[in-house]
C-alpha cells in the first residue's frame, strides 16, 4: 500500500521545518528540518528537509500536495497609516497583524515630512492607509494622501479609509505611479471594526508579489507552494482548534504564545460576551480573533530587549548582573546559538519567562479605577478580558525544544499583575512537535484533518 502524504513546511529565517501528514487522517508521519538556504536558494534546505523526512516514514510513499508558510527574509512588512492612533492606526495595525505581517512603522496624524522619512527609510512591502469613519474626515485624509504619494516607495498601497473618499486617495495614489487597491474601511464606526477585506488584501498580495519579490528562490514551485506567512498560518490554527472544523466543535475559548529568536507572537480566539454593568469599555472594541506581536521579545535577536523590560525580576533570579548581561549579548550576537549545559539552560528558560510575562500582558486587556469629578470612581477596561480563559498553548524553539518548557510557561502566567486581565488559571500545553502553523496550512486544504492533527499531537 503507498501512503498519499501531504508535505506542510515553514520557512523560517533560521531554520526551514517540514511536517508529513497523511492525506485525509490528518495523522503525522514525519517531521524535520534544516537550516533556511536565504543565501542560495530556499528550496536547497527545503529539498534536503523533505528527504529527511521522507527517509524517516518507513513506507513506499507519495507526497500528493505541498503548502508552505514563509517568515524568512524578513516576513511580510507593513506600514499603517491613520488619523487617530487609538483608532484607525490601531485598527490597520491589527488587520496587518491578523494577516501575518510585521508592523514596521505606525504613522498617525498628518502625514509631515519627517513622517514620510520615516516611511521611505522603512521600505515596507505593503502600505494600509487608514483614516476617518464612514461619512466622516475627508480634508485631513486626502492631504495624508497626497503627501504619501510624493513619497518615493515600491509598495503596494492598500486604502482603507473612509469610503466616501477611498476612489479619490486611490486616484492621487495612481497619478504619482503607486499601486493601490480599494477595500472596505477598517473602522466604518467608531466603535466596529472590519479588518477582514483589508486583511485578505493583504494576504493576497504577500502570495501574488511580495513574496516572489524577497528574492528567496527563483523556482516556480516555491511560488506554487508558499500560500500564506507563518504568523497567519498560527493564527488561522488557533481559530480552527477553538471553533472547530464546523464552526460549533472546538476545545473553546483559546490563547496560543508563540516564541522566537526575536518576537513573541500571542494569538486569541474567544467568544466575546457584553462588558458587566458598571464597566465602561476604552479604545476600540476587541475583536475575537487577534495576533499581537512584541519585537522587543525574544531569546536571541532580541534578547537585550528582553533584558531592558524586565531588568529587575530578572537580576533578582541571577545575581549576577554582569553575567546576565553577558549572556544576553552572546545571545543577541549569535542568533544559532543553542544552550550547551544546564546553566545555559537555566539562563534561557529565564529569558522565556520574561518573553512570555510580557507578551501575554500586552496582549491582554487591563481593568482601571478612574475617578471622575462629581461622579465618584468608576471601572473602566481597555482591550480582552481573558481571566477565564480555560486554555493557554506554547509554540516555537524554546518551548518545543525544553522539556520543562510547560513549567517555563505556567512561571509566566503566573506574573500577573495587579489590573492586568491575563489567563488566573488556565490549563496549559505545549506544541512539542511544531504542528500548529502546519496545521494552519492544511486548514486551506482540509480542515477536518488539520483539526484531527492538532488533537492528536497536542493530547488534547
Amino acid at each position: 500500500m503507498n501512503l498519499e502524504l501531504v508535505a506542510l513546511a515553514d520557512f523560517g529565517s533560521t531554520f526551514t521545518k517540514l511536517t508529513l501528514v497523511e492525506a485525509g487522517s490528518g495523522r503525522r508521519v514525519a517531521s524535520a528540518a534544516s537550516p533556511t538556504t536565504v543565501e542560495s536558494d530556499v528550496m536547497e534546505g527545503y529539498g534536503r528537509a523533505l528527504e529527511s523526512a521522507l527517509a524517516a516514514v518507513g513506507e513506499p510513499a507519495t507526497v500528493i500536495d505541498k503548502l508552505a508558510a514563509s517568515s524568512a527574509g524578513g516576513g511580510l512588512r507593513v506600514a499603517a497609516v491613520g488619523l487617530v492612533g487609538d483608532y484607525t492606526a490601531a485598527a490597520a495595525r491589527q488587520a496587518a497583524l491578523n494577516a501575518g505581517a510585521k508592523v514596521e512603522l505606525v504613522l498617525t496624524g498628518r502625514l509631515d515630512a519627517r513622517m514620510c522619512d520615516q516611511l521611505t527609510a522603512a521600505q515596507p512591502d505593503i502600505v494600509l492607509f487608514s483614516g476617518g469613519t464612514d461619512g466622516g474626515q475627508q480634508r485631513q485624509i486626502l492631504e495624508n494622501a497626497e503627501a504619501l504619494a510624493r513619497v518615493p516607495f515600491t509598495a503596494h498601497v492598500i486604502v482603507a479609509c473612509n469610503n466616501e473618499i477611498a476612489e479619490r486617495v486611490a486616484a492621487l495614489l495612481g497619478d504619482a505611479g503607486h499601486q493601490s487597491h480599494i477595500v472596505a474601511n477598517v473602522l466604518p464606526d467608531i466603535d466596529r471594526l472590519d479588518i477582514e477585506p483589508a486583511r485578505a488584501a493583504i494576504r493576497d498580495l504577500f502570495i501574488e508579489h511580495v513574496i516572489m519579490g524577497k528574492g528567496l528562490s527563483d523556482t516556480a514551485e516555491f511560488g506554487r507552494t508558499v500560500v500564506m506567512p507563518t504568523p497567519e498560518a498560527v493564527l488561522v490554527a488557533t481559530r480552527l482548534l477553538a471553533l472547530g472544523p464546523s464552526g460549533d466543535d472546538g476545545i473553546g475559548d483559546l490563547l496560543v504564545v508563540d516564541i522566537g529568536g526575536a518576537t513573541t507572537d500571542v494569538h486569541s480566539s474567544v467568544t466575546l460576551e457584553r462588558l458587566p454593568v458598571g464597566i465602561t469599555p476604552k479604545g476600540l472594541p476587541p475583536l475575537p480573533l487577534a495576533r499581537s506581536v512584541q519585537g522587543d521579545l525574544g531569546m536571541r535577536w532580541s534578547a537585550l530587549g528582553v533584558l531592558d523590560a524586565d531588568r529587575d525580576w530578572l537580576t533578582r533570579q541571577h545575581s549576577d548582573v554582569g553575567g546576565m548581561e553577558a549572556a544576553c549579548r552572546a545571545r543577541h550576537a549569535r542568533p544559532d546559538f543553542l544552550a550547551e549545559d544546564e546553566t545555559e539552560a537555566g539562563l534561557d528558560r529565564l529569558l522565556a519567562v520574561s518573553c512570555l510575562t510580557h507578551a501575554v500582558e500586552r496582549h491582554c486587556g487591563t481593568l482601571a479605577t478612574v475617578y471622575v469629578p462629581g461622579q465618584g470612581s468608576r471601572f473602566v477596561q481597555e482591550g480582552l478580558d481573558l481571566r477565564e480563559m480555560p486554555r493557554v498553548i506554547g509554540t516555537g524553539g524554546m518551548l518545543a525544544r525544553d522539556a520543562k518548557g510547560d513549567t517555563t510557561l505556567d512561571t509566566a502566567l503566573g506574573r500577573r499583575t495587579k489590573g492586568s486581565l491575563v489567563p488566573a488559571a488556565p490549563a496549559v500545553a505545549i506544541d512539542r512537535s511544531y504542528v500548529l502553523a502546519a496545521a494552519g496550512l492544511l486548514a486551506s486544504r482540509d480542515p477536518h484533518a488539520a483539526y484531527k492533527l492538532m488533537i492528536s499531537e497536542l493530547e488534547l
